[in-house]
């Protein structure tokens, strides 16, 4: 495999890492430019409106509008994606129509994200299936797809904690802990520790910390309700594409 391969595959391992659950928060495609930038501005303040037709600028608003309001591709009448359309038979190349289609495949990436961090693949497939269509060419298109396929092949384990002996810091739950700390110490692993204060997430994560192994656990707490450990590992793509067992 050529060194830019493996440094490609890392990426995403470690972004569709930050996806799953509270943990995997973070790393997302991007979405519309920040307000106020030239492409979101309204028609009297877009560059170049005064050569615009009145028309053409009220579609752009409205367009700009729906899509703020993620209003993308429905209702049909008044979506983002039907009035840029509008705009383009009018003007094939206006820009800002253009780039309003790009904005719209953003956004259903962002969305096939989201849904996968959820485990709703279903979803996630079909909100990149809309991306695919709007914008054949973004380059974070096939990203996203291995993403989604690296979720979907990910384990899970998720035990909960006796309330009871959390509290007494007990040593009945040292074992388990440490088995599952030799779990998370895997590579590709991640690990979400649900405690009712800092206090015991701390003691968690410690007596989880003394598992035999040399990895790192790769940790995040919560304050919640009930106490648990969940570990998510995530399969490794080999240079075909198929998903391999992480060992």
């Amino acid at each position: 495999m050529k060194c830019s391969e493996k440094a490609q595959q890392a990426l995403l391992i470690g972004c569709a890492g930050l996806l799953v659950t509270a943990l995997f928060a973070g790393c997302q495609v991007s979405q519309t430019g920040a307000a106020g930038t030239a492409e979101n501005l309204p028609a009297a303040s877009r560059p170049g409106s005064d050569a615009l037709d009145p028309k053409i600028e009220a579609l752009l608003d409205r367009a700009e509008t729906a899509l703020t309001e993620d209003r993308l591709s429905y209702p049909a009448s008044d979506s983002a994606l039907v009035l840029y359309e509008r705009v383009l038979v009018i003007d094939p190349d206006n820009p800002f129509a253009l780039r309003g289609l790009e904005k719209i495949a953003e956004r259903y990436l962002a969305f096939a994200q989201r849904a996968a961090g959820r485990r709703q693949f279903a979803e996630a497939r079909s909100m990149l299936a809309r991306a695919r269509l709007l914008d054949p060419d973004n380059s974070a298109l096939e990203p996203t797809e291995r993403q989604i396929r690296l979720l979907e092949g990910a384990t899970r384990e998720r035990v909960i904690l006796d309330r009871n002996l959390l509290a007494q810091r007990s040593a009945v739950l040292s074992e388990p802990l440490q088995r599952l700390g030799r779990d998370a110490k895997r590579d590709r692993c991640r690990v979400t520790i649900t405690a009712r204060n800092d206090a015991e997430g701390r003691w968690v994560y410690a007596e989880m910390s003394h598992a035999a192994g040399e990895g790192r656990i790769r940790a995040q707490m919560q304050i919640g309700s009930p106490p648990a450990v969940e570990i998510v590992c995530i399969e490794a793509l080999d240079n075909t594409g198929s998903i391999e067992e992480a060992t």
